[in-house]
Order: structure tokens, then C-alpha cells, then sequence
């Protein structure tokens, strides 16, 4: 399948499932990063309404597929349309994209900065978008089966906890506790 292919698929499939909002295509083009995927794009999608959350996806990390049959893709929310959310899809797709650091639901990345500037999360937490219309998790067609992974950012306390006792339990706290992921900076959950 060519990656022109597969990003049109995408592309299609984010229209689907968030019609009223605007997409543009991008590439992380500035420095090394995406060495294993040289043809991946970033898939923009801005924010529904005034002071919503800005969504950026990546468009070509589910090539090859897993073993499990279907390939990832990554999305990742930010508050505004911000350079540094496209490279961090690019990065962790990239990592994805080598055979030896395929990511997983659950795993916690440790990005060595904050996500955004001035951010206090600078982990990353690979889970299901459970925040979205179900349809977003899965693209299937006679070409392809994805699914859309969210990387949601974390502090280092609550990446400790993730490992400690588990994603899930983690998602749980984030979810009690209520707070706004995509914020520079907030409370921690753990």
C-alpha cells in the first residue's frame, strides 16, 4: 500500500468520525527524527469550538502492521495548533516504526522535556482514546485494520505510579481527579 494511500485513509476516517472539524496534512521536516518513516505525515485537526483542544495524528506509523494483524496510529491533543505536538507524534512514531521499541497500550515514555514548553507532564502514556466517539479506535477496510492510539501527557509522579500499579489504575486517578491533560501546566493526578 503506498503511504499516499494510507494517509487519504486516514484522513477519510478522522472526516467520519470528526466531520465539523478542519484538517491539514503536515510533516515534521526539522531535524533527524523520523528516520524509520520518512514518509509520514501529521494529520491536523483544529479545535471544534473556541478554546477546544486542537488534535494531531499521525499517518503512516501502521506500516508494517503488528503481529496482532493491524498497525497503530498516534494522536496526540494539544490546546492550540503547536509545532512541538507534531514532533512529538513524528518521535514516538518513528520509535514505533523500530522493531525494537514497538509501542504498547499502556507503556509510559519518558520524552527527557517537557511536551509542550513550560509543560509540567514530560512523560507520555500510551492508551486507548477512551475520551472519543468509539469509532475513532479503529480503521478497517480490505487494505488495512488500525487502531488510534492516545498518548496522553504525564508527570514523572504519575508515570511512577503507571508503572507501579498499571496504566489502568492510572487512567482511573486522571479521571477522578478530573484533570485537563492537555494543560502546560497542572496537578498531578498521583
Amino acid at each position: 500500500m503506498s503511504s499516499a494511500s494510507l494517509v487519504e485513509a486516514v484522513r477519510a476516517h478522522l472526516a467520519r468520525v470528526f466531520p465539523e472539524r478542519a484538517q491539514e496534512t503536515l510533516a515534521w521536516t526539522a531535524g533527524g527524527i523520523v528516520v524509520n518513516l520518512p514518509e509520514l505525515a501529521i494529520v491536523r485537526l483544529a479545535q471544534a469550538v473556541a478554546g477546544g483542544v486542537w488534535l494531531h495524528v499521525s499517518a503512516g506509523a501502521s506500516e508494517p502492521p503488528l503481529e496482532d494483524g493491524y498497525g497503530i496510529e498516534l494522536l496526540l491533543l494539544a490546546p492550540e495548533p503547536e509545532p512541538h505536538a507534531i514532533k512529538l507524534v513524528a518521535m514516538a512514531a518513528n520509535l514505533h516504526a523500530d522493531p525494537r521499541y514497538p509501542l504498547s497500550l499502556g507503556q509510559v515514555l519518558e520524552i527527557g522535556q517537557p511536551w509542550l514548553p513550560g509543560a509540567s507532564a514530560d512523560h507520555l502514556l500510551v492508551t486507548l482514546p477512551t475520551i472519543f466517539d468509539p469509532e475513532l479506535e479503529w480503521l478497517s477496510d480490505r487494505e488495512r485494520n488500525v487502531r488510534f492510539v492516545w498518548l496522553v501527557p504525564i508527570t514523572r509522579s504519575e508515570a511512577d505510579f503507571a508503572r507501579k500499579r498499571g496504566y489502568l489504575a492510572l487512567q482511573e486517578k486522571l479521571g477522578a481527579a478530573q484533570l485537563d491533560v492537555t494543560a502546560r501546566v497542572r496537578d498531578s493526578a498521583a
